[in-house]
C-alpha cells in the first residue's frame, strides 16, 4: 500500500510541475488560487454536509426503530443513542467528503479558470523566464494536493489502525487474528511510508483532527480518541467473553477494572452507558426485556445481588457512574477472589453466606461501601443472605409475627441485652453469639455464618438509643419489620423452589 501512496503523491508532483513549466507563472498563479479555494471551501463544505449527514442518520434511527418495542429505549431517546450513532458517522464521513469535495472543486474551479483565461489573454505566450520562476509554484501546487489527498487517507488509516491494535487483546479468537494481521501486514507500514509519514504528522493530523471533531451533549469529540476508547471497550469484553465466570481470575479482573476506567474517560461512552445502564436497570427491575433482552438469571441468592445492583444503576448518571463502575470493578474483583463468583448461582443458602460473611469478601466489601455510600443497596442485599437462611429455616410464615413470636420475643431480648460498641453501635459479634443460642433452643436450622449475617442485618437496623426506648413489643414489631424487607422470591420452607 505504501507504495501505492508514493505512487500517487510522485504522480501529482510530476504532473503538476510539468502543467507549470508549461503554462507559465500567471496560469500557475490562477491554478494555484483554485487549489488554496477548493481546500478552504471542502473543508468548511463537508463539516457542514457531514453534521446534516449525522441529523439524517440520527431522525432516521428514531423513526425506524423508534416504534419497534426492542429498540425503542435506545433511539426514542430514552438512552440517547440515536444522536450519539449520528455523530460518529458526522465525524466518520467528514473526511472522506473533503477529499471528494476537494476534488471535484477543483475541477469545476479549472473549468473557470480554462474560461477566463481563454477570455482574458487567449493569445498570451509566457516567456521562459517566466515559465521557470513557475516552477516552485507547481510544486506548492502538487504539495496542496497532496496535502488535502494525505491527510483523509492517512488518518483513516490511523484510527483503524489504533482501533485495532485496542481490540487485540492477546486472546486467539479469529476474527482478531485476522484484523491483527492485516493492521501489521498493510496498514502499519502504509502510515510509516516515507515523506508521506511526516508530512501526515506535522499538517495533515491536525487537518483531520478538525475534520473529525464532533459535538454531542454538551462536549467536543474526536474520532480517534471515541474509536480507540470503543476499541478498548471491545478487546476488554472479548477477553471476559472467551473464559467462563468460574474460571476468572486476575487476568478478567484486570479487564473488568480497564473496562470501567475506558467508559469513565471517554465522554460519549460514559454518557452512553449511563443512559443505557439506568434504562436497562429500570426495564429489568420492572420485569420487562431490554432490547429484546431479559435480565440475567443467577439463581436466587445472585439475583438478590444483581437486583441490588440494578437498583442503584437505574439512578446512574454521567455524573456517578465513574463512582458506580468503580466500585462494581472492585466488587467484581472480591468477588473472584473469595470464590463467590463460581458460587453465586449456587442453591445451598448457607454455603453462600458462609463463603460471604467468613472469607472475608463481606469485610472487604463494607470498607468499600464507607466511601461509596450510594451502594448501600448492594451491602444490604448481601447481609439479606443471612436473611434468607433464617425465614426459611423458619418456614416462610405469611404472618411472623404469630407463627414465630417466640423466637422474635427472644431474639428481641437478647437484642436488647446485647454491648454497645465505642461509637455507639450494637455489637454485632455478642448479638450473633446470642442469637445462636436462641436458634439452637428453637431448634431452627441455620448456619453459624448466617447467623452471623443476621446479626448485623439487625444491628444495622436498630440504634443504642432505640433499643433503650421501645419496649419488647415495639422492638418486635420493628424486628418484622426488618425481616420483612427481606426478598424471598426463589424460597421456599427449608430450601428454594424448583
Amino acid at each position: 500500500m505504501e507504495l501505492i501512496l508514493l505512487a500517487f503523491c510522485a504522480f501529482l508532483l510530476i504532473s503538476n510541475i510539468f502543467l507549470a513549466f508549461t503554462r507559465g507563472l500567471r496560469k500557475s498563479l490562477l491554478r494555484l488560487a483554485t487549489a488554496v479555494l477548493a481546500v478552504v471551501a471542502a473543508y468548511f463544505l463537508s463539516r457542514a454536509i457531514a453534521a446534516s449527514i449525522g441529523s439524517e442518520i440520527a431522525l432516521w434511527l428514531k423513526v425506524t426503530f423508534g416504534g419497534n418495542p426492542n429498540f425503542a429505549p435506545m433511539f426514542s431517546g430514552e438512552a440517547g443513542a440515536d444522536k450519539a450513532v449520528g455523530t460518529l458517522a458526522q465525524m466518520l464521513v467528514a473526511p472522506l467528503l473533503f477529499l471528494l469535495l476537494y476534488w471535484v472543486l477543483k475541477a469545476v474551479l479549472l473549468l473557470l479558470y480554462w474560461l477566463l483565461s481563454a477570455v482574458t489573454r487567449p493569445a498570451t505566450v509566457d516567456s521562459a523566464s517566466s515559465r521557470f520562476i513557475a516552477l516552485p509554484i507547481g510544486i506548492l501546487i502538487a504539495f496542496i494536493g497532496i496535502f488535502a489527498f494525505v491527510s483523509p487517507v492517512m488518518g483513516y488509516l490511523d484510527v483503524a489502525s489504533a482501533t485495532i491494535a485496542e481490540v487485540d487483546a492477546g486472546e486467539s479468537i479469529e476474527e482478531v487474528e485476522e484484523l491483527s494481521a492485516y493492521n501489521a501486514d498493510l496498514v502499519v507500514p502504509a502510515l510509516q511510508t516515507p515523506v508521506i509519514s511526516s508530512l501526515y504528522g506535522t499538517l495533515g493530523e491536525k487537518l483531520f483532527e478538525g475534520l473529525t471533531q464532533g459535538e454531542w451533549d454538551g462536549e467536543k469529540l474526536h474520532l480517534k480518541t471515541e474509536l480507540t476508547m470503543l476499541g478498548k471497550v471491545a478487546g476488554n469484553a472479548q477477553l471476559l467473553g472467551a473464559t467462563p465466570a468460574e474460571q476468572y481470575g486476575e487476568v478478567e479482573c484486570a479487564a473488568v477494572d480497564a473496562l470501567a476506567q475506558n467508559i469513565s474517560d471517554s465522554h460519549m461512552l460514559s454518557v452512553l452507558c449511563a443512559g443505557v445502564l439506568n434504562t436497562a436497570s429500570n426495564h429489568w427491575l420492572s420485569g420487562e426485556s431490554f432490547l429484546g433482552i431479559q435480565p440475567p438469571d443467577l439463581g436466587a441468592n445472585g439475583n438478590l445481588l444483581l437486583n441490588a445492583f440494578l437498583q442503584v444503576f437505574s439512578t446512574s448518571s454521567r455524573e456517578n457512574l465513574g463512582e458506580d463502575l468503580d466500585f462494581f470493578a472492585d466488587v467484581f474483583a472480591l468477588a473472584v477472589r473469595y470464590d463467590v463468583l463460581a458460587n453465586i448461582g449456587n442453591a445451598d443458602e448457607n454455603a453462600l453466606a458462609d463463603l460471604i460473611a467468613n472469607s472475608g469478601f463481606l469485610a472487604d466489601t463494607q470498607v468499600l461501601l464507607q466511601t461509596h455510600p450510594r451502594m448501600d443497596p448492594v451491602g444490604k442485599a448481601m447481609i439479606d443472605v443471612g436473611m434468607r437462611c433464617a425465614l426459611s429455616a423458619m418456614g416462610l410464615p405469611e404472618d411472623l409475627g404469630q407463627s414465630c413470636g417466640e423466637i422474635l420475643t427472644d431474639m428481641t431480648t437478647v437484642l436488647k441485652e446485647t454491648p454497645v460498641k465505642e461509637d455507639g453501635s450494637i455489637d454485632d459479634e455478642a448479638l450473633a453469639s446470642s442469637l445462636t443460642e436462641v436458634f439452637a433452643e428453637h431448634e431452627i436450622p441455620i448456619g453459624e455464618a448466617a447467623v452471623s449475617l443476621v446479626a448485623q442485618g439487625i444491628a444495622d437496623h436498630f440504634t443504642s438509643e432505640e433499643l433503650q426506648s421501645l419496649s419488647i413489643e415495639d422492638a418486635v414489631d420493628k424486628l418484622i419489620e426488618r425481616f420483612g424487607s427481606v426478598d424471598i422470591s426463589g424460597l421456599t420452607a427449608n430450601g428454594f423452589t424448583e
